[in-house]
Formats: C-alpha cells, sequence, structure tokens
C-alpha cells in the first residue's frame, strides 16, 4: 500500500503546478516539479545534483528550526527564504512532511508557495484601510435605516444606542428603551441563558446566529436572531438583532415534517443518502446503518466513493458526474464493504439530481443491499456461458429442438452436418433432412424424448446433393420445473464407421476364407484354452469336425505332452505380448510341427506346419496378421533401408499412391511436405537404425498435392536370432484435423493473450493514469471552496481547466483504445494501396516535406482492414513529420513489399529526421504513453497503436534506427 502511495505522490508532484519536490532527509533532492524549477530559476538537472543548498537561503536561522522541527514531529510549516539563481533570497511559505520509504529510509515531501505576492497584498491592504473607514461612516448612516436591530449594550448589560428598528420591533418608544436593561426585554424562560451569553461575550466570546425570545409590548413572543461582539477598550457590546419570528414557525413546521419524514426513512429497506457534488456526505438517513452495516458517524467522516471497491469506483463515480448533468441514473451494481471490513456486499443506487432544489442541494442517492440477487445471477451467468462454451466448442455435433421437433440453435459442426447456412436451418423441422426410410423412426423416437426419456439412437440423413449420410444420436430432454419445453441432442457421424465396418467383414470373410485355403492347420483358443475356431486343414489333420471341438478345451483334444508345451508357450506369449515360435515333436499327430503362437484380447492363435513349409507359411501369416488388424488404417512394410515393399489399400486411399507406383522407393523421398524438411527425414532415419519401436508425426503431401498430417507407429521386425534381413511395419494414422484443431487453440491461445495485455494496459492507465487529473480535480476545488482571495480563486481557474483537459485526454486515448478492440472483429476487405498512401500524404500539414517516395513494388491490393492499415500509415508518416530534423529538409519513402511465401505484406516509411537510440530505448519502443523527444507536444500513443494494429492484422513491427540521421519502420501484416 505505501508502494501505491508513493506512486501516486510521485505522480502528485510531477503534475502539479504548485512548487513541489521529493528528497531524503539529509538534503538530497529525488524528485523535483517544473514549477519548482521555474521558481528559483534552476533546471531539474541542477537541483537534483544540488540539492538543498540549490533551493534553501542556508543562512536562514529559521532553516534549521524547521529541519529540527521535522525531525521530531514528522511535519514543519512555517515562513523560510529561498534563494534563486541570481543570488536573491525571497519568503515563502514552506510546507513538509517526512515519512519512510519501502526501502526503508526516511523521505520527505515539500510543498512551497511564493510570499512574495502576499505580502505586497498586504502593503496595499493598509492602504485600502482608511478608505475603508470611510467606507464604514457611510455605512452606519445606512444601518441606521435597516430593517434589524442595531444596538449598543454596556457591560452592565444597559441599552446605551438602539436604532429606531429596534423600538419598532418590540413597541416601545425608542426614548423609553435607552437605559434599560436588556434582560428586561427577554422572556423569563430565556433570562438565564441569555445572561450566560452575555458573560461569555465579555470574556472575548463572538456570537452568531445566537436565537432567544423578547416579549413586546402587548405580551407577544418576538423571536430574534443575535450577532453580537465585545469591545474591551470601550466596554460595550455591539449587538445586531433580526425579528425570525416566521422563520422560526416555519422551522417548527419543518422540524415535524422532519420528525415524520424520519420516521419513515427508519422503515424504509432502502439508504437514503444526499451527496454533495464533491461525492462527500451531506445526509445520511436513519436507515444507512441497518441497510450498509456502518454507524452513520463512521460513514459521515468519509468521502462516499472511499469505500467503494476499486475495481467498481471509476463506474460508480462516472454515473455520479452523469447524475450531475441529468436528473436519475440507475448505476451498475457496485461492492461496498461490511461492517467488519472482512468481506463485500453488492448494492446498487439510484441518483436524483437536486442540486436545484434549495432545501436540498445536493444528488439524492436511495441504495439496497442486492449482494443474493447478484451472486444469483451472476451465478446463472456463469451457468448460461458455460452451457454455451460446451455447445458452441463442443467437439462433436450440438444442437436443440423445440417441443414441435424444430431448430433453436445448432453449433458449427452441427451446421456442417446439415450442409446449409444456418439461417437455412432454424426454425425447420429435424425430419426436413432425414432419409425418407427413416423419418417414421426419428418421430417415434422424438416422442420419447418428449416424454422425458433419454434416447441414443442411429439414423440416416441426406446431404443437400442427396449422399446418405449415417450418425448416431444422443437427444436429451430439457426440463423446466418439471416440464419438458425442449430437446438438446449431441451426435456424431458414423458413415465412415460403418464404411469401415462394411470394409472390415468382407475382410474377415476374406481372412477366414484365405485361413480355410491356407496349408497350415489354425486353431484359435481363449484363456481359458477352449476352442473358439479351427480351419477345415486342422479339421483333416486331426480327423475332428469343427462342431465337435468348438467349446472343449485342450487337455480334450491333445495328449497332456503337446497341452503342457503349449500352455507354457502361451502363458510366455502372454507375459510378453509377443508371438512365441517353437518346433515340436507332437505324439498327438505324430509329426515335427513348427509352432507358432500369437497372444491377443481374446486368447491365442496357434498355427502348425511341417518344418519343410514354415518360411512360406510365416511370412504369409504375418501378412495377414498385419492387414486383419490394421486394415482400417493405412499400413507399409519397408525393408532395413526403408524401402517400400507392400502397401494396403488405406495407405493407397490416404497418400493416392498404389504399390506398382511407390514399391521400392523410400517415403520420406516422395511423400514429405514442407514442414517434414530434410532435418526431420534425417532424424527419422536415424531412429530407424535404433531397432526400436517409435512414434512419429509428419506432414505429408499426397499424389493430388494436398498436405495432410499422419501419426507414424513403426516397428521393426528381425529375423529371430538375427539382426540381418530385418523389416519396419509403418502403420500410419491421419491426423490431419487433429492438427488442424491445435493450430486453432494456438490461435485462440495468443488472442487471448495479446487481450489480455492490452487489458494490462487499460487497467494501467485506469488506475494509475487517471488517479492524478482526478486527485488535482479533487485538491484544487477544495481550495476554491475553502478560498476567499480572488486572486487565488483566479489562478486555480486555468489550473482546474488544465487538468480537465489532461483528463478528457486521458479518456480519449481509452476510448481509441477500445476502439482499436472493437475494430479487431472487422472483416477483412480489399485494400486499394495507392488510395492509402495517397489519403495518408494528402492529411500531412502542407510544406512539412521536401520529397515523398512511393515504391508499391507492383502491389496494387491487399487483403486486410482498410482502417487499421490506414492508421499505420497516417501513425508512421505523421511522427516523421513531427520527429523531423531542424538541419535538413524532410524526405519520406514508402515502401511495399509482397513476401507470397509467407502470405505477408511489408508496409515500409523511412524518413531522415532526428532518429531514435534504439540502445537506450529499443525497450521502451512501443510502450504506452513512452516519448524520446520532448521539444513537440505528443502524447506516445502512435507507436504503440501501430505495434498494436499490426499484431492484430497477424503481423509483426521491425525498426531500424540511427541518431540524427533517421529511422525505417517496417510493418509486416498478414495478406488474407
Amino acid at each position: 500500500m505505501l508502494g501505491e502511495e508513493l506512486a501516486l505522490l510521485r505522480s502528485m508532484i510531477e503534475h502539479s503546478m504548485e512548487p513541489m519536490l521529493l528528497t531524503y532527509v539529509e538534503g538530497k533532492v529525488i524528485l523535483v516539479n517544473q514549477a519548482m524549477c521555474g521558481l528559483v530559476g534552476k533546471d531539474r538537472a541542477t537541483l537534483l545534483r544540488e540539492g538543498r543548498a540549490g533551493i534553501m537561503d542556508l543562512s536562514d536561522p529559521r532553516l534549521q528550526v524547521c529541519l529540527e522541527t521535522r525531525r521530531k514531529t514528522g511535519h514543519f510549516k512555517g515562513e523560510l527564504l529561498c534563494r534563486h539563481a541570481n543570488g536573491s533570497s525571497f519568503p515563502v511559505m514552506l510546507s513538509t512532511s517526512a515519512f519512510r520509504a519501502p526501502s526503508g529510509k526516511m523521505v520527505a515531501s515539500v510543498h512551497i508557495r511564493d510570499l512574495r505576492t502576499e505580502q505586497a497584498a498586504k502593503l496595499e491592504l493598509g492602504q485600502q484601510r482608511a478608505a475603508m473607514e470611510m467606507a464604514l461612516r457611510e455605512l452606519q448612516m445606512v444601518m441606521d435605516n435597516t430593517l434589524d436591530v442595531i444596538c449598543l449594550i454596556s457591560s452592565e448589560g444597559k441599552i446605551t444606542q438602539i436604532n429606531a428598528a429596534g423600538a419598532k420591533m418590540w413597541g416601545y418608544p425608542q426614548a423609553e428603551l435607552m437605559g434599560r436593561y436588556i434582560l428586561e426585554l427577554v422572556h423569563p424562560e430565556d433570562r438565564e441563558r441569555t445572561r450566560q451569553a452575555g458573560r461569555q461575550v465579555l470574556t472575548g466570546a463572538h456570537y452568531h446566529n445566537y436565537r432567544n425570545r423578547y416579549l413586546h409590548q402587548d405580551g407577544s413572543v418576538v423571536y430574534m436572531d443575535w450577532s453580537t461582539v465585545f469591545s474591551e477598550e470601550k466596554k460595550v457590546m455591539y449587538c445586531i438583532g433580526r425579528n425570525i419570528s416566521n422563520l422560526v414557525q416555519a422551522e417548527q413546521i419543518k422540524a415535524r415534517a422532519e420528525e415524520q419524514l424520519q420516521a419513515l426513512l427508519r422503515a424504509s429497506s432502502d439508504a437514503i443518502i444526499i451527496l454533495k457534488e464533491d461525492g462527500s456526505y451531506a445526509f445520511i438517513g436513519p436507515s444507512v446503518q441497518s441497510v450498509m452495516g456502518m454507524p452513520s458517524h463512521q460513514v459521515l467522516e468519509r468521502n462516499a466513493f472511499d469505500f467503494v471497491h476499486p475495481e467498481d469506483k471509476a463506474a460508480l463515480w462516472a454515473s455520479f458526474q452523469r447524475a450531475l448533468q441529468e436528473d436519475t441514473v440507475v448505476t451498475q451494481p457496485y461492492r461496498f464493504p461490511t461492517a467488519d471490513s472482512s468481506g463485500w456486499r453488492w448494492f446498487e443506487a439510484i441518483f436524483t439530481n437536486r442540486l436545484t432544489d434549495p432545501d436540498i442541494q445536493g444528488i439524492v442517492v436511495a441504495t439496497r443491499d442486492v449482494t443474493e440477487r447478484y451472486l444469483a445471477q451472476v451465478e446463472l451467468q456463469k451457468s448460461e456461458q458455460r452451457y454455451r462454451s460446451l455447445f458452441d466448442y463442443n467437439p462433436g455435433i450440438a444442437y436443440s429442438l423445440d417441443t414441435q421437433g424444430l431448430f433453436t440453435s445448432l453449433n458449427k459442426n452441427a451446421i456442417e452436418m446439415v450442409g446449409l447456412p444456418q439461417e437455412q436451418i432454424l426454425g425447420r423441422h429435424f425430419n426436413a433432412f432425414a432419409h425418407p426410410a427413416a423419418k417414421e423412426h426419428n418421430e417415434l423416437c422424438f416422442r420419447r424424448v418428449l416424454a422425458g426419456e433419454p434416447v441414443t439412437t442411429q439414423t440416416t440423413l441426406l446431404s443437400p446433393d442427396h449422399q446418405e449420410r449415417h450418425y448416431t444420436f444422443t437427444e436429451i430432454p430439457i426440463k423446466v420445473n418439471g416440464e419438458v419445453v425442449g430437446v438438446h441432442g449431441l451426435a456424431h457421424e458414423t458413415t465412415e464407421n460403418k464404411r469401415q465396418q462394411k470394409l472390415l467383414e468382407a475382410t474377415a470373410q476374406r481372412l477366414n476364407t484365405i485361413l480355410e485355403s491356407i496349408r497350415d492347420a489354425f486353431f484359435a483358443i481363449d484363456h481359458s484354452g477352449r476352442f473358439t475356431f479351427v480351419n477345415s486343414k486342422y479339421e483333416a489333420i486331426m480327423q475332428v469336425s469343427r462342431e465337435e471341438l468348438i467349446g472343449r478345451s485342450l487337455q480334450d483334444v491333445f495328449v497332456a505332452q503337446d497341452v503342457a508345451v503349449i500352455q507354457e508357450k502361451c502363458r510366455q506369449a502372454l507375459a510378453t505380448q509377443e508371438p512365441v515360435h517353437y518346433e515340436q515333436f507332437s505324439a498327438q499327430v505324430g509329426e515335427w510341427l513348427d509352432m507358432s503362437v500369437y497372444p491377443s484380447d481374446e486368447g491365442f492363435s496357434v498355427f502348425f506346419k511341417e518344418i519343410t513349409t514354415r518360411k512360406q507359411a510365416e511370412e504369409e501369416l504375418e501378412k495377414l496378421s498385419w492387414v486383419a488388424s490394421k486394415t482400417v488404417n493405412s499400413v507399409y512394410i519397408t525393408d532395413e533401408f526403408a524401402r517400400i515393399e507392400w502397401v494396403n489399400d488405406g495407405f493407397t486411399r490416404l497418400s493416392g499412391y498404389t504399390l506398382e507406383e511407390i514399391k521400392g522407393l523410400r517415403p520420406g523421398d516422395l511423400l514429405a511436405g514442407p514442414e517434414t524438411g530434410p532435418e526431420k527425414v534425417a532424424e527419422i532415419r536415424r531412429k530407424l537404425q535404433l531397432d526400436l519401436p517409435f512414434t512419429q508425426e509428419v506432414q505429408n503431401r499426397n499424389k493430388n498435392g494436398d498436405l495432410y498430417w499422419s501419426k507414424l507407429d513403426v516397428t521393426p521386425i528381425l529375423e529371430e536370432g538375427s539382426r540381418q534381413g530385418k523389416k519396419f511395419i509403418v502403420i500410419e494414422t491421419d491426423i490431419t484435423e487433429q492438427k488442424k484443431a491445435e493450430q486453432e487453440r494456438q490461435q485462440l491461445t495468443e488472442e487471448l493473450v495479446r487481450r489480455n495485455r492490452h487489458l494490462e494496459q487499460f487497467t494501467y492507465i485506469v488506475s494509475h493514469n487517471l488517479r492524478s487529473p482526478v486527485a488535482n480535480i479533487l485538491g484544487l476545488t477544495d481550495l476554491m471552496s475553502a478560498g476567499k482571495n480572488p486572486e487565488l480563486l483566479a489562478s486555480i481557474a486555468p489550473k482546474l481547466r488544465q487538468t480537465a483537459q489532461n483528463l478528457d485526454q486521458i479518456i480519449r486515448d481509452l476510448n481509441e483504445m477500445l476502439s482499436l478492440q472493437t475494430g479487431i472483429l472487422q472483416e477483412t476487405e480489399r485494400v486499394f494501396l495507392p488510395e492509402v498512401v495517397e489519403q495518408a500524404l494528402q492529411v500531412l500539414p502542407a510544406n512539412s516535406y521536401e520529397v515523398a517516395t512511393v515504391e508499391l513494388n507492383g502491389v496494387e491490393e491487399i487483403g486486410s482492414i482498410r482502417s487499421y492499415v490506414s492508421s499505420i500509415l497516417n501513425n508512421l508518416l505523421t511522427n516523421a513529420v513531427k520527429y523531423k530534423s531542424p538541419h535538413r529538409p524532410l524526405h519520406l519513402s514508402i515502401t511495399v513489399q509482397l513476401h507470397p511465401e509467407a502470405n505477408l505484406v511489408c508496409l515500409s516509411v523511412t524518413d531522415n529526421g532526428l532518429g531514435i537510440n534504439l540502445e537506450k530505448e529499443r525497450k521502451n519502443l512501443f510502450g504506452l504513453y513512452k516519448r524520446f523527444h520532448f521539444h513537440v507536444s505528443g502524447r506516445g500513443l502512435g507507436l504503440y497503436l501501430v505495434k498494436t494494429q499490426a499484431e492484430a492484422l497477424g503481423g509483426y513491427v521491425e525498426v531500424t534506427s540511427t541518431l540524427n540521421e533517421g529511422s525505417t519502420f517496417r510493418v509486416w501484416i498478414r495478406n488474407s
């Protein structure tokens, strides 16, 4: 908190119109503003170097008293002497306070007011006093004829002089009143109180608006309001009184009305408050403590906006400022601390402008606690946002129907499912897009959902080109208070799955045919050792039918010796999840067999054959296994040099190449896309040499030239017991859509980071830059309220206007930043560059440059946001003109270059101006409110906007510059 206050103090010193500085207590100057430099006639660097000796007259004995007092009490205020650069000394009023900085060192703030003008004013005041005495004598004549009572009372309480108005007011002749005790005329009930007041006046007290009652000669009561002062020199009291009987009567009526109002306010659930124009409290209703949880006296001591949560203060203050100009303003909810300051409660208020009402003269605020309602609304909004996010960003198909079956909303995937624009889908019945044969089934399922039953079903749609598309739908009833008000649906396409299923069934049939046609015997068993399949070759060898074997165990078919070996090999295959090959003399068959056991999720597949045909059968069985298990994806086999030997249909579908076209070639030489460069291809080939399985993502180009992303699962196959004759099985999965989704997420993340950065800049301006002018305005208005010197008031007005202009400029900057964010949502358009460049040059001041060279290099049109491109050129050219060299004419060069390989356009602006010290300023070059030349006016916003707009257009900014020679800004933007 202290760091924030110190930062605020620095900002106030820098922007203050009064001479101020910040020093260490030993005298070294830390910070000094321009007003102090002007007061003593020295620049900032000199004062920072000389310290206290460069400002104060060290021969002034009062200076040591000042320093000692500040050391003991932390504060000092008094008159001292300052020394000007010309050697003269002059009187000033100095106020200083010491405090400890976050670093631990003692720091002092110093505020100095020049007294030379004030002392000259005192001299002039003495000259005016004589003239004033003459005016007072003339005024006496006027007072003798006033309607107010003017009288002189001796120290004994006798009337020594009274004007005609007093005699008339009390009904006595003027002569009769002379010499009477004034208390004889006072109402008996007020005499003792009046006597005590008189004694106080005799001791030097001044009474203003002192009220008491007097008895008229006719017995009626006269209410009086007195102003009284005692002259010690003349031993007489000067009294001026006014008849306020009518006023008292009105006040009594008003008091009764006020009591009724207070009773009404105490019973109200709203807290009623009246605020002054500066936000301070003018009135607090009796229900404030019960509604807002704070005692009235605690609230009255502070400004109303001091309690508001920092994040809500700016918006609430803006509503208050609107209320000063309008009749009624309803605020957004804002946070107010709880009674124990441990948390926050939400309130909303209605501001009613009654400044012109003489009885109120303020802003009437009716506020109430809406915490429960607000939190409920927030939770509802969060719930709606979560639902909308889940709906819109659902990776699947999502939609909603009303109870009539008409579409009410669809996400992007649902629109693509139907294949029509969204406006042609909303309001239409879901069966309008269904296959005629599926409509009755769809309607029955929809009725079940309306009855409250979630339903999952499969159906067929017709695309606009009358192609059948298969989907699985899950529809859930939307219930409100137990009543179904609509249907929410999720779907995913199964067209490819159905096609693959048919292909898999056909493949399984072919596999079965192949298994039946191979010369080897084959059987499959589950994990419990029971037969699940045998081929005809096995039936012939074992002399048993398939129907007899299915469901039986190994022990029922093989002899114990064969069963023990088979079970051991099955356990080995299950443990390693690798095929086990072995040779065995089967007592059951009476021959040597080459046995192969393959584990799977369902159990084990066992091949056996004569040893003489082992090589041929093994190779055929391996290839059949690969095709059977990986037929959906792209699969290919290479030799040890990565040359293709075999591919499946999936490879041809994905790449477009048949086995005849690609056999003997290396995939990296033919298929590699731009992002699978030579280095990545070399890396893959190094991995192949390790003889270990690995996975690699690559970008490939198919036969038609289209790019796609694939995930390669590479598995080396080695000859048993040898590292020679190895091959590689590559299973290729198409991940193009997954890559697109990753890129979209990356772009979204970058956009969110960029927006967050702008939000931080926006927050910085709101929390820091706005506070200084607001604090200055509040300080100046307080001076205006307290000041009675006309010259002081006259000097405050231009300062107040300048501060308001500064505040207005900051708000304009905020609007420009918000407009920048809004512009990001604009659609790209065709931007005619010659026209944009010509318009940018035309708006430059006349005779501001000597030569302007434009080289478009044949680039006439680009796809971008015209307002951004125009703003970038305008800001760069305006900066070039503003910071041109005073020693040579300005030469400008505008160049456009197209880079189609990166889909970018480079806009270059070169000048021969003052240039920038990039070694010193590069870090802050594009910062908000950063300036590097101060001899001309500016806000430090132009380059910030150039960089922000370039990034919004998908590009970036480069700059080269040499001090006193010139600068070149190159803005790269995406050509859409």
